[in-house]
């Protein structure tokens, strides 16, 4: 049987809290200064932390603001339905964006978006150009992902680099996510077909008329396999 402790013995047995703070106390006294450094230290990166949050959050809301003020003024000036011109409205005001938000979420909308403005001017190179930034800024979402290679690959058609071209609707087509793998496979197809290569555009024609039946392009595909 367990030794009863009696109220006298109890009291003669140091309180665990006393003990550590006392420990805590006379650690503190004759480490007095590490500790005010080791505070200030804490108070500091605690300090620094709120303060680049803060600055994200304003840079995010600043890119916001900005993006929404350069779309308006884009879709202003394609009612006049010049591409070219609208181009140029907006050039700057992207311009700034990119150089100075490139890093905050929005500015990475923003560079896709100047993508898309660029490549309707005709602007093809500097298209591609933010295209592949922004291939790096999306590479944790597929469906953006195949998007921009998708566009890639009707850049450099723009440019009639056509052996560029096959090389990025190739990958989207190997692609985990499927959803623009028939419009892939169709653009391959097309693309070879300009490059004189009749076998394999024709085979990948066929590809299309055969898996997938429900494309917008099974029509084409189906009857361009069988010429």
């Amino acid at each position: 049987m367990a030794q009863k402790l009696t109220r006298k013995k109890l009291l003669k047995e140091p309180d665990e809290f006393i003990t550590f703070s006392g420990k805590l106390i006379q650690w503190l006294t004759t480490y007095k200064q590490q500790a005010t450094i080791a505070v200030c230290i804490v108070v500091a990166l605690l300090v620094a932390i709120a303060g680049f949050q803060a600055y994200l959050r304003h840079a995010e809301n600043k890119a916001s603001a900005l993006l929404a003020e350069s779309s308006i003024q884009y879709q202003t000036a394609m009612k006049a339905n010049d591409p070219v011109q609208a181009y140029q409205a907006v050039e700057k005001s992207f311009t700034r964006i990119l150089d100075d938000y490139s890093s905050s979420r929005m500015g990475k909308i923003a560079g896709f978006e100047f993508a898309n403005i660029c490549f309707r001017a005709g602007e093809f190179d500097k298209a591609i150009s933010l295209y592949k930034t922004a291939l790096g800024d999306f590479s944790n979402a597929p469906f953006y992902g195949n998007l921009i290679l998708s566009n890639l690959g009707y850049a450099f058609e723009g440019k009639k680099d056509y052996e560029s071209a096959v090389k990025y609707y190739e990958m989207l087509t190997t692609s985990v996510d499927t959803s623009l793998k028939d419009i892939s496979l169709y653009n391959l197809a097309s693309v070879y077909e300009k490059m004189g290569n009749k076998e394999k555009s024709k085979a990948t024609f066929a590809k299309i008329a055969a898996e997938y039946p429900n494309s917008i392009h099974f029509e084409i595909a189906k009857e361009k396999s069988l010429g």
